[in-house]
């Protein structure tokens, strides 16, 4: 057996990982919300809606900025509300203005005079692709993602970039709640995403991937802790051949490892311990970028590729829905990328899924059943 473990590297490609990575996980660090708040205060007023999709979802476009506001709302927060007990906006769907590739993004709140309103009221906000489908899985492309804890991200342009078509199809949804002491009115989300026009290509186009442990499940991707040592792993092939540039995870607390290996050569891409605090609560898990010829390390459809993530629960008890496990990075596809079939089952379970989870905020907690696969997936 041998070891293919990247290595741990700074610069220009691990802030494009974490581009790609903010598709697949929600919360990965700490926004730098002042920064933000000024750039939104400092750009508003250049902003110009080119496009209304509907009464909670407008388009907004800055060209001399490159930027482009993804906008949900208005919704009132009041004081100390949970998502669970707040009427949630639906999942929008809007249409990309024209053909661009992404180089950044940041997460930007408002309430109705246009005045910056606390990061810590966005619980997530996510952009998918109905149009295209996972790596991994046959469901919806996970775009971008961010929380109150995502950091503003921007890349030069002609380096890396996540291709939109112009005319395609988007879903953009935003979880709210208000923990804080003050009540918000006409609040809107604004997904800002800095891009680069498609005639000019980055060298590298990257198409953002993740692997969960608990696929093919449509829904939440917790699962139940037994007292003790425990792992859940979950086996699949790409649908394209491709390079990683480096992967990133998500786990939850009393979790010690998070491995992915090729099962087809028995070698070990990643395989890290996460940095814990005397609680068992993460604190950071290591991201890792290739070392080695080219770009990145070559994933093949030819192959099977497994996650697991393990676990050591010390309560002696059970706790329900304790675990989590993913993978997920930046992948440069050597083939062209397929369209989603939205006749596969898979995919009707996700959509169905992803829409009813404003509907009844965390829709699928207890359907813990997958529906039937015809993809050859494995989940073990």
């Amino acid at each position: 057996m041998t070891s293919h473990v990247p290595s741990l590297r700074t610069g220009v490609r691990s802030r494009a990982i974490t581009v790609a990575l903010g598709a697949g996980l929600v919360a990965i660090a700490p926004l730098r919300g002042a920064q933000a708040e000024h750039d939104m205060e400092s750009h508003q007023h250049s902003m110009k809606t080119v496009e209304s999709s509907g009464e909670h979802l407008s388009i907004e476009v800055d060209p001399d900025r490159k930027e482009i506001a993804i906008v949900i709302g208005p919704i009132d927060l009041p004081a100390g509300t949970t998502h669970h007990a707040l009427e949630q906006l639906p999942v929008q769907e809007g249409t990309v203005p024209f053909d661009l590739t992404i180089r950044g993004y940041r997460a930007e709140i408002v309430d109705g005079e246009g005045r910056p309103v606390p990061q810590d009221v966005l619980h997530h906000m996510n952009l998918l692709d109905p149009d295209r489908r996972e790596l991994f899985m046959p469901i919806m492309l996970r775009v971008l993602a961010a929380s109150h804890e995502t950091r503003p991200v921007s890349l030069p342009g002609w380096l890396f970039g996540i291709p939109m078509r112009g005319g395609a199809r988007f879903l953009a949804l935003a979880m709210l709640h208000n923990p804080t002491s003050e009540t918000y009115t006409g609040v809107r989300v604004r997904l800002v995403i800095e891009y680069e026009r498609r005639e000019r290509l980055p060298l590298y186009t990257i198409i953002p991937w993740h692997l969960d442990t608990m696929f093919p499940v449509a829904g939440t991707k917790s699962f139940d802790l037994p007292p003790g040592a425990s792992s859940k792993s979950f086996e699949a092939s790409p649908v394209v051949s491709g390079l990683i540039l480096g992967l990133g995870g998500h786990l939850h607390q009393y979790a010690t490892r998070l491995t992915l290996r090729d099962l087809t050569t028995d070698d070990i891409l990643y395989d890290v311990e996460p940095d814990v605090n005397d609680d068992g609560h993460i604190e950071k898990i290591p991201m890792l970028l290739h070392r080695g010829k080219g770009p990145g390390l070559l994933v093949e459809p030819s192959h099977v590729y497994r996650v697991t993530a393990e676990y050591w629960n010390p309560t002696g008890e059970l706790i329900p829905g304790g675990g989590m496990g993913a993978v997920a990075g930046a992948f440069v596809p050597l083939d062209e990328w397929p369209s989603a079939d939205p006749g596969n089952p898979l995919y009707v379970a996700d959509y169905e899924w992803v829409l009813a989870s404003q509907e009844h905020h965390e829709a699928g907690m207890d359907a813990r059943d997958p529906p039937p696969s015809r993809s050859g997936n494995r989940r073990r």
